[in-house]
């Protein structure tokens, strides 16, 4: 179950980030030792500058975890001496969970479809509109599809 959750993970950054072409992913690995648990670990290249995407999955949005993770992340910014851009990952997020991060300044996306992630250069995010997609499925045809916004500056 763990391993399959870290695969969408992976999966969902890997999508989010190359929708945007100045974004070039260079590697995305699983780092499973460090003394802080796993980290997904993914170097990207925006405009020929190199950067660290450190990601931790939680598999729920309790918020006793997610700020537990929220800490573990800013924790592995200051271990690595090198400037590491901190991103949650998880299957849903909720209002309260999002807030937590925006005022921390720590990168979200869930499997939802929503993100927000600013890597210097580029700031993304991302909302779906899949919970309300549910309400209006039997009125609008064509309504069951994801609807993303993105907004890049």
């Amino acid at each position: 179950m763990r391993k399959q959750l870290e695969c969408e993970a992976i999966e969902a950054l890997r999508e989010t980030l190359q929708h945007i072409s100045v974004i070039k992913v260079k590697d995305i690995a699983i780092d499973r030792h460090g003394h802080r648990g796993e980290t997904i670990l993914c170097h990207v290249e925006i405009y020929r500058h190199a950067h660290l995407l450190a990601c931790k999955v939680v598999s729920s949005c309790d918020m006793s975890r997610v700020k537990r993770v929220v800490d573990e992340l800013k924790a592995i910014d200051r271990e690595r001496g090198v400037v590491v851009l901190p991103i949650l990952i998880a299957p849903t997020l909720t209002e309260e969970a999002q807030a937590l991060c925006r005022n921390t300044n720590i990168g979200f996306l869930d499997l939802d479809g929503n993100a927000r992630l600013y890597l210097d250069e580029v700031f993304i995010v991302k909302r779906s509109l899949h919970r309300e997609k549910r309400a209006v499925k039997s009125e609008l045809p064509g309504a069951d599809r994801s609807t993303h916004f993105a907004h890049v500056a």
